[in-house]
């Protein structure tokens, strides 16, 4: 019987040098009793089961602390999913630190707040988003220290000021005592990581212990978190750079490609309409040539379809000379690329390319803009032909009208025969001469006379020149209607629209073309005085008065002014039409009837305004001098009223 109380009793110390602290005890104390034990005895032998007991609990509490270590450390290597990861430390830290609420927070901005990111064991959403300013609570002890820091009522702590908003989301979650511990990666802190309880308590070292090894792992995976982005960004950086270099030098060899081919057009002698083909080809997309003022340089019947309107294209070309680039054109709905063609003074014209997705605008771009100082170069060439050749055949014509050269002369610059000439006054501007050569192609002659130019028309076959017997019938109207467009380019290339020509008689020989050049040059100086510009005009049209003229530009409409200047002065103070009344009058051969019909008013009225206009003239109507002086004046007025459009 006394062995097995002994044995019983060495099984019961053993089951109690297990159990947690305090279990056992009473089973333990009745079998020492029973055994006999003395009262020392059983006092040692209590103490020494406590002491096991109490030193087996730590030793089980370390190793669930160590698993839980160990478990964050193996999910730190594997780290992948950043947000879990602290998720799951943030519960194991508030299961093993056994507090009401744990709670990581980090660094949110460079000013150093503290935002809250993960929690477990709160029960009010705003304390889940906290923002805690810095400088402000028990967050800033934790930051600016480095160090742990805990309080046993967050109401009393006055080592840091409190924050109204953050002291009332303290208050609705119901938290009374806090520890927070740093997370902090070399002289960087990244946030801190908090375990409270929503009752006064005193925090042991071994739980700021194991709340700082948890820190510690939280700050290695934010870390690891941070390096990790930082490195994806730099790769995705440096993926971006190398695909942007391929795809610059792709662009490159592609410019360059069309550029040797456009150099090689050049070198063969390709036009300006040839570049802008062989351009709009390699872009896969419609290229046209504009002139500086945005009309296109092709005359097909659809050559303005599809273009810009001529306000916005004409700023973009300014803009593109500017910049030396080519400029985007947004015009409704439509988008087009502008670059301009630029001389050593002045625009040369543009390239307008609609602007597609055919290839890419780092493609595009920089094609057009090389295209552009191939096309200055054709265009410089071409200038420099084309003044050559317009000064050489100058030279020519002057010589054949000067008498200084024989006819047979034009033979080497001009196929066909010559049928009449015009004058055109461009108040001796310079470059006129080149404009106006171009203007009239093959099919004259263009040369300087007394400060404006002369052309010589010749029978031509087609173009926009005069006709095949240009000046038979209709009293030349080939030959004005070729003049008609020359001084229209004259005065928009001059920005004078005030050029005015003549059209001289119709001829069959350089004799006869000397005549009519004359001719026309002294009509020029007739219609100044008349103030007639910016028309073109025929001399036939002046026949009547050229003996008025005395040699004198100014006679013609001094003897007009002297005849009919009361009459006009009447008109302009009343509003009246005497000068009409006599220009229909002498019309109806001085039959009042005749006039008032072609006038539509009545006899009488007619016979009322003679009777005015003879007491305002001062000569006598029944004298036939005086009779033909003054049809002659109104004639002319009448004539000087056409010109004018009035």
């Amino acid at each position: 019987m006394v062995e097995n109380t002994a044995s019983a009793l060495v099984r019961e110390v053993v089951a109690a040098a297990r159990a947690e602290p305090g279990e056992r005890m009473l089973a333990l104390t009745q079998l020492l009793t029973e055994a006999d034990a003395a009262a020392s005895d059983v006092e040692e032998i209590l103490a020494a089961v406590q002491e096991s007991q109490q030193q087996t609990a730590r030793l089980r509490r370390r190793t669930v602390e160590l698993e839980a270590l160990f478990s964050t450390a193996r999910e730190l290597v594997r780290l992948q999913d950043v947000t879990d990861v602290l998720r799951r430390l943030v519960q194991r830290a508030h299961e093993l630190m056994g507090t009401d609420v744990t709670y990581l927070s980090e660094v949110d901005n460079a000013q150093g707040d503290l935002r809250v990111r993960y929690s477990a064991g709160t029960v009010t959403p705003e304390f889940r988003d906290l923002l805690v300013p810095a400088g402000y609570g028990l967050a800033s002890l934790v930051a600016d220290s480095r160090e742990p820091v805990w309080v046993r009522e967050y109401t009393r702590m006055a080592d840091a000021p409190h924050d109204p908003s953050i002291d009332d989301a303290v208050a609705r979650e119901g938290l009374v005592s806090f520890l927070g511990v740093p997370l902090a990666v070399g002289d960087e802190v990244l946030g801190a990581l908090f375990a409270c309880n929503r009752f006064a308590h005193d925090f042991t070292p071994d739980q700021v212990l194991l709340l700082s090894a948890f820190a510690d792992h939280a700050a290695a995976v934010l870390h690891s978190a941070r390096v990790l982005a930082e490195s994806a960004a730099a790769r995705a950086r440096a993926e971006e750079a190398y695909g942007e270099l391929e795809r610059h030098l792709a662009a490159t060899q592609i410019v360059g490609g069309i550029h040797e081919e456009l150099t090689a057009a050049v070198v063969s002698g390709a036009t300006l309409i040839d570049l802008v083909a062989t351009v709009s080809d390699r872009l896969g997309r419609r290229v046209r040539a504009v002139d500086e003022t945005g009309l296109p340089l092709d005359t097909g019947a659809d050559a303005r379809a599809g273009l810009p309107r001529r306000r916005p294209l004409t700023d973009a070309i300014r803009e593109s000379r500017a910049s030396g680039h080519a400029v985007a054109v947004v015009d409704g709905e439509r988008r087009w690329l502008v670059v301009a063609i630029l001389g050593v003074d002045r625009v040369l014209g543009a390239m307008v390319a609609d602007d597609e997705d055919a290839v890419p605008d780092d493609v595009a771009r920089p094609t057009l803009e090389r295209a552009a100082q191939v096309a200055a170069l054709v265009s410089f060439k071409r200038d420099a032909v084309s003044a050559i050749r317009a000064e050489r055949r100058a030279r020519v014509l002057g010589a054949v009208l000067d008498g200084s050269a024989e006819a047979s002369a034009l033979s080497a610059e001009v196929a066909r025969p010559l049928v009449g000439a015009a004058a055109i006054d461009v108040r001796g501007r310079e470059g006129a001469l080149t404009v106006a050569a171009d203007a009239v192609g093959d099919h004259g002659l263009v040369t300087v006379r007394e400060h404006g130019l002369v052309v010589a028309w010749t029978a031509s076959v087609d173009g926009p020149g005069p006709g095949p017997g240009a000046g038979a019938g209709a009293g030349g109207a080939g030959l004005v209607a070729a003049t008609e467009r020359v001084r229209r380019i004259l005065a928009e290339k001059l920005d004078d629209p005030s050029v005015t020509a003549v059209v001289g008689a119709t001829v069959d020989g350089v004799p006869a073309l000397r005549a009519s050049v004359e001719r026309a040059v002294r009509d020029l100086r007739f219609l100044g005085p008349l103030g007639v510009s910016g028309a073109t005009v025929r001399s036939d049209d002046f026949a009547p008065y050229h003996v008025l003229s005395s040699g004198e530009p100014e006679a013609a409409a001094r003897f007009v002014d002297g005849m009919l200047g009361p009459v006009r002065a009447w008109d302009e103070r009343r509003g009246t039409a005497l000068v009409d009344t006599l220009v229909a009058y002498f019309d109806a051969g001085e039959s009042r009837q005749g006039a008032a019909t072609a006038l539509r008013v009545h006899t009488n009225t007619v016979q009322q305004r003679l009777d005015r206009i003879w007491t305002l003239l001062d000569g006598d109507p029944a004298d036939a001098e005086y009779r033909f002086r003054l049809q002659a004046a109104v004639r002319l007025e009448r004539l000087r009223r056409e010109l004018l459009g009035g």
